[in-house]
């Protein structure tokens, strides 16, 4: 039996027999790959063709534009030595580093009071004539899509507000304006749907992604009462168009702690999560004890252990390979591949995986 990496995705997520699962890469920092580089990775190289790993699975986002419309200015404020400060496309201003990679700092955010997400609502929001959204480069872009996934766009509601006005004063509007807060997300529920119906009339789709990061190292970053009342909805009238249009499998991408929110998520349909963030409790293994098969996962290798050598990187596999042999479950570094990785043990470490997964 020979399969496409298509093929295999389906397969190995309904727990059917496959010839090798599929084999999913971890993108490395800028800073990963100038310490490779120093230990040997001919500068200019993917280090996945250096280690000539096989066809990965391909994943594509044929969604429109369903983010901020239009969205703010991106303009650099300021560069002195390694230190950028620039406003980006949801109008915060940003500090970061030049040189090498880390988290960005948010100095400032758009909205800090009802009245700024008022505005922001009208001016980039806005629900009446959805066409610009949708040029016809995106129609024949979506319609040339050869990727195994053609991943559509099901939501990222506490993403939005939270870049647009951060965690705390997003935590307030919650409080302070849940009409507004509501408004927002029924627009950009609306114009989620408007992408799905688009895309679906032109493609068979296979995974619905929803991008939100709502979760820290030990629980939701709302309650989940507040989620229950203000998101899950919107997610609930997605899936049922997902499925609707015969789409079994979902790609929720979170960071941190997600266990209180799953319940509901498996409610709703959504049945698949990503990276599993193994610091934040997030553990495939106790997962899959705790939720069943009816979970899928991706990602839930511990970057931390692939640091640390062979021995480490043996028994990270070890404690995985039940779960990849039984299926619902494609496993890579549980977000990107960090600078203290060596390129022997990543090299290690990718050679190992891949026996597992059959290659």
């Amino acid at each position: 039996m020979t399969l496409t990496n298509r093929e295999r995705y389906f397969r190995t997520m309904a727990y059917e027999p496959v010839d090798r699962r599929p084999f999913l890469q971890s993108g490395p920092w800028r800073d990963t790959v100038v310490r490779w580089e120093r230990e040997g990775l001919p500068a200019g190289t993917d280090v996945y063709a250096w280690l000539g790993t096989p066809e990965p699975l391909r994943i594509e986002n044929i969604s429109g534009n369903v983010g901020l419309y239009p969205a703010f200015a991106t303009r650099t404020l300021s560069e002195e030595g390694n230190i950028r400060i620039y406003t980006d496309g949801y109008g915060r201003t940003v500090r970061d580093f030049t040189d090498h990679t880390s988290m960005p700092e948010w100095l400032d955010f758009p909205v800090k009071s009802p009245a700024d997400l008022r505005r922001v609502i009208d001016e980039h929001y806005q629900v009446d004539d959805m066409d610009a959204r949708y040029p016809a480069a995106w129609e024949a872009k979506v319609r040339a899509a050869q990727a195994d996934q053609l991943l559509l766009d099901g939501g990222c509601f506490y993403w939005t507000l939270r870049s647009l006005a951060g965690v705390e004063h997003a935590s307030y509007l919650f409080h302070d304006a849940p009409e507004l807060v509501g408004e927002l997300f029924a627009r950009y529920a609306a114009v989620v749907a408007e992408g799905m119906r688009r895309a679906m009339a032109l493609r068979e789709v296979d995974v619905i992604g929803f991008g939100e990061d709502i979760g820290f190292k030990t629980g939701p970053l709302i309650s989940p009462a507040m989620f229950r009342s203000f998101i899950l909805p919107h997610y609930r009238a997605a899936m049922e168009t997902a499925h609707r249009h015969g789409v079994r499998y979902t790609w929720y991408d979170s960071d941190g702690d997600l266990r209180q929110l799953i319940p509901d998520y498996l409610k709703v349909g959504i049945n698949g999560i990503s990276p599993c963030e193994v610091a934040a409790g997030m553990a495939p293994p106790e997962l899959r004890k705790t939720f069943g098969r009816d979970l899928r996962m991706v990602g839930g290798v511990d970057k931390r252990e692939i640091a640390r050598g062979r021995a480490a990187i043996d028994a990270e596999l070890a404690r995985l390979r039940p779960l990849i042999e039984e299926g619902g479950y494609i496993p890579s570094i549980d977000h990107s591949v960090s600078a203290d990785i060596s390129l022997a043990d990543f090299s290690y470490y990718t050679e190992q995986l891949l026996g597992i997964l059959g290659y």
